[in-house]
């Protein structure tokens, strides 16, 4: 469990985020079997936190490269990684600008739900990989299992307009899905796992205030509504976590599919 945490603010919920998935992070390294001297691609890297754990992990003698098609992201990444060995590009990770068997691990860090074509991503993965080399992508899991995800699920049924967008968190909710994704692309030895943390909250209105200021895709999403429909949003999310304990604290499960295979 974690300690309560007490934020407020777009930009305290954007770090919020990035602390809480950086708790899957190892779990999705190791997937990779990333290994000293090892190249490494982290593709949809967003802010760069798997990057840097993988940067510590291949020391000195491997070589990181992290790209995002968001050029908002790559550049608050390059905030983050600054002064670090690692390499910062714009690319699509449907169509990656490497040649065949360049590196020794690719990850993606809840990424690839957000591709349109997530097959076509993986096989791109493959092929950028060396013979025997590995790639481990983590997704989200259930709109009830994740973060901030479950407010964007109840958004899209209460705006079905914004239920495309939106439901794009969960399109590899299944783990089979994501294994037959794997498989298809011609990965071996693929294997899919789960993993769950518990975040604390000091309140219901520490966990929402962020949403209503527009953090995350869920946030930009709500701000957007009209006020009689963010406020049914807010109230339909508030019973759904009801606190668990007299002092008003919330307890959020979060929990991600880790998929691997090996070329």
């Amino acid at each position: 469990m974690s300690e309560p945490i007490y934020a407020g603010g777009a930009v305290g919920y954007d770090e919020l985020m990035g602390r809480a998935t950086r708790l899957f992070i190892p779990t999705l390294l190791r997937a990779a079997h990333l290994a000293p001297g090892h190249r490494v691609l982290d593709v949809a890297t967003g802010t760069g936190a798997a990057a840097q754990a993988a940067a510590e992990l291949v020391g000195v003698s491997g070589s990181v490269t992290a790209g995002d098609i968001s050029a908002t992201m790559l550049d608050a990444a390059r905030r983050n990684l600054q002064g670090l060995p690692i390499v910062l590009e714009t690319f699509d990770g449907h169509e990656l600008p490497y040649p065949d068997r360049q590196f020794d691990s690719v990850v993606c860090q809840l990424g690839l739900m957000f591709f349109s074509d997530p097959a076509g991503g993986l096989s791109e993965f493959r092929r950028v990989l060396r013979d025997g080399g590995w790639t481990a992508v983590s997704v989200s899991s259930a709109p009830e299992r994740t973060l901030f995800g479950r407010v964007g699920a109840v958004i899209a049924r209460h705006a079905p307009e914004k239920a495309e967008k939106l439901n794009r968190f969960f399109s590899l909710k299944d783990p089979g899905r994501l294994r037959s994704l794997l498989e298809r692309a011609g990965f071996q030895d693929v294997r899919v796992e789960s993993e769950s943390r518990t975040i604390a909250f000091a309140s219901f209105d520490a966990y929402f205030s962020g949403i209503e200021k527009g953090a995350t895709l869920s946030g930009q999403e709500y701000v957007q509504l009209a006020p009689d429909v963010r406020h049914a949003v807010r109230e339909e999310v508030r019973r759904d976590l009801a606190p668990r304990t007299g002092d008003g604290s919330l307890w959020v499960e979060m929990e991600i599919h880790i998929g691997s295979g090996r070329r």
